[in-house]
């Protein structure tokens, strides 16, 4: 019965692919005339602590203050509020890392989801109500190791927000972390208990708030094991957007089995829901397809690492960190937008060419004509820069059509 039961889940794996949609043309016209896109108008200074004590723990050594010039940000995710929402315009989601607190080991004691708030896009500090992070970091005993015999510190990341019909809903990824602990630390519902049965490497999960201070518990997406995942795939930077419709969902899949279409080092896919919690399962997933891919003429081994979806207006955007993907890090950051959501036209220039890492921009004014935008850029030094651009919504659809 077990070997009947290894073949049959190896079986199931094999059969694991997304689909391929048919490629969209490139059409050989670039966007031009963007003179606000590669300059910084600030350096964020964001005025927390990162705390990566357990739960019911409080030691000073594990907390750290990171407001400058002990910069030590990562993976920023922003909403912006024209007129103020709670008494602020700009909300943003981050995990401490990086910088002042390191990379590997230790720090991920600290990569939990933090809240902070801005009116300028350069001052952040926390929003009335919020102390600390929203998750502490899971214990030794809420962990599991990786493989047998190697150490054992489950942790959160990749963090990722949407704002839509009054509320805020919020992603983030655990990893290593016990079915069990997240049942445990999580809401009492039927949700969890039907994808909460074993461990799994990694688990997205979301909670949501309708004024950024109080959150429900924490609810399951979906895991990196079957149906949703090719066994033990790492479900990177998941980014959903809402489109007056549905959620769609975007993450990196390391090319590391033979379910993916080609010999790139990881592909992005995309997955659909109606309520924002119950999303496609890989084999209902659809590969994105680039229409250029300029990172590839900097290096062969670039490819997508980490991402953030954005949604505006009828067009799709993604911000794109690329770098030696089989080394677990990015270099440059590229924007690439869309109209279906499925073929994407990359900017020939990136945003930044070096030391970059998952960044986030988000739509500020929107009129007929043009989109304009904010951005946080981030670095692989923990710092975070703020800029804007615009862009022209004619020229975007010249440069998508067929």
């Amino acid at each position: 019965m077990l070997i009947i039961f290894t073949v049959s889940c190896s079986q199931q794996e094999e059969s694991l692919f997304a689909e391929n949609v048919t490629a969209t043309p490139d059409n050989k016209k670039e966007y031009a005339g963007l003179i606000d896109y590669f300059t910084d108008l600030g350096t964020l200074n964001i005025n927390v602590t990162a705390n990566g004590n357990y739960q019911g723990k409080n030691n000073p050594a594990f907390i750290k203050g990171i407001n400058a010039p002990n910069f030590g940000y990562c993976h920023p995710d922003v909403q912006y509020f024209p007129n103020g929402f709670n008494g602020y315009k700009y909300w943003m989601v981050f995990t401490p890392y990086f910088g002042a607190i390191g990379n590997g080991g230790v720090s991920e004691r600290y990569e939990n989801p933090t809240i902070v708030v801005s009116n300028d896009g350069l001052n952040w500090s926390s929003p009335n109500g919020v102390a600390g992070p929203l998750q502490r970091a899971p214990s030794l005993n809420e962990s599991f190791p990786e493989k047998l015999n190697e150490p054992k510190q489950g942790f959160w990341s990749d963090v990722d927000w949407t704002y839509e019909n009054g509320k805020f809903s919020l992603y983030y990824r655990g990893s290593f972390i016990r079915a069990a602990t997240l049942r445990r630390r999580g809401a009492k519902s039927q949700n969890n208990s039907r994808k909460l049965v074993k461990n799994s490497q990694r688990t997205i999960v979301r909670q949501t708030s309708t004024d950024g201070i109080y959150w429900t518990p924490l609810e399951a997406v979906y895991t990196s094991d079957a149906p949703y995942s090719p066994k033990n795939n790492h479900i990177i930077s998941p980014s959903i957007v809402y489109n007056g419709q549905g959620y769609v969902s975007y993450e990196v899949e390391n090319n590391i089995s033979a379910n993916f279409p080609g010999n790139d080092p990881s592909y992005i896919i995309s997955r659909t829901s109606n309520n924002g919690l119950d999303f496609s399962n890989f084999k209902q997933s659809k590969v994105v397809n680039f229409i250029n891919k300029p990172w590839a003429k900097v290096n062969s081994e670039y490819a997508p690492w980490h991402i953030q979806a954005t949604y505006v207006d009828g067009y799709y955007f993604l911000c794109i960190a690329a770098g030696e993907v089989r080394k677990y890090t990015a270099e440059s950051l590229y924007l690439a937008y869309s109209k279906d959501g499925l073929n994407f036209k990359v900017m020939p220039k990136p945003l930044v060419e070096h030391d970059t890492y998952r960044s986030c921009i988000f739509p500020m004014n929107i009129n007929n004509e043009t989109i304009s935008f904010g951005a946080v850029v981030a670095y692989k030094t923990g710092i975070f820069k703020y800029r804007e651009f615009q862009l022209n919504k004619a020229k975007l659809d010249d440069c998508l059509s067929k």
